[in-house]
């Protein structure tokens, strides 16, 4: 079955291509479309579309105060921002209302077609579970362990891929990625929080070290191995443009305008390096490895 979605953007022309984008390569159905924030809740609550495309600054109402009023209000779907911000605070917001991906304006359309398949998949995967937990009623999974072994096997194959697997950071990385795996597994009409699984894994490390961990070294460790992994997926581009882990990866994993922004930095073209988000990073290796 294919998704439903609802684009709420004030920019006309951005509606346009967002709609010629999932109509040219059959990614679904638009539903409805709005120009303002103003009933933005109430329609999409009514339309119930499976994926929301909704920009940041809108007319009465901006996108990470309607994600918010959502939320609360019981939606399940899933929300991609689209938008011009640049501000990393009001990034940090919309993520932590509740959006999955953030596609930074101009668009990018191989990203958003990459994010649109990905966020589909995990639709689908999320549907299939929801069969199987209420055929089984629920019950505990007997090889749990077992099933994280082999995502251990699997991300690692990915931070592989991206040159990142020996550095100090990747093995936070993988259980990080576990954690957010296990809270949508218990957890799946929430949204999770960085901060707080931070702190958990700090927690976690101090107990096993008998050493106290501060939960900003966790946090730390991981973006500096992010960061590392983003200059190298950059490095592939410059080396050549079609390598195949470069096309994969600079969308699903990077903002690509930022992977861009990394290579001019790498070749002497621009003082400032590509930022990176650690949420964008860990959903697109769980979309990659639930493939």
């Amino acid at each position: 079955m294919s998704n439903t979605f609802l684009i709420i953007d004030d920019d006309i022309s951005v509606v346009k291509m967002l709609k010629e984008i999932i109509k040219n390569n059959n990614l679904g159905k638009v539903v409805g479309v709005l120009n303002s924030g103003e009933h933005a809740k109430d329609e999409i609550l009514f339309y119930n579309p499976d994926i929301v495309l909704i920009d940041y600054l809108l007319p009465y109402k901006d996108g990470s105060d309607i994600i918010k009023e959502l939320i609360k209000d019981g939606y399940n779907g899933k929300v991609i921002m689209i938008s011009q911000v640049e501000n990393p605070k009001m990034i940090a917001n919309a993520y932590n209302a509740g959006i999955l991906f953030f596609i930074k304006k101009p668009i990018n359309v191989i990203e958003v077609i990459n994010v649109i398949k990905n966020i589909s998949h995990n639709i689908e995967l999320e549907k299939s579970m929801s069969i199987i937990k209420n055929v089984l009623g629920n019950i505990n999974e007997p090889n749990t362990s077992l099933r994280e072994t082999d995502t251990t096997k699997e991300i690692e194959g990915v931070l592989s891929e991206i040159g990142i697997i020996g550095d100090i950071g990747s093995s936070d990385i993988i259980k990080l990625i576990q954690k957010v795996m296990n809270h949508k597994r218990i957890h799946s009409n929430s949204s999770y929080k960085l901060q707080e699984l931070y702190i958990e894994m700090a927690t976690e490390e101090t107990s096993a070290k008998a050493t106290k961990i501060n939960p900003n070294t966790i946090e730390q460790r991981i973006r500096r191995a992010i960061q590392k992994s983003l200059s190298n997926i950059a490095e592939m581009g410059l080396d050549d443009y079609y390598n195949s882990v470069f096309a994969e990866y600079s969308t699903l994993l990077f903002d690509f305008k930022q992977v861009k922004q990394e290579m001019n930095y790498i070749q002497n073209l621009s003082k400032s390096t590509g930022k990176v988000n650690t949420r964008k990073f860990i959903e697109g290796i769980i979309s990659k490895i639930s493939e």
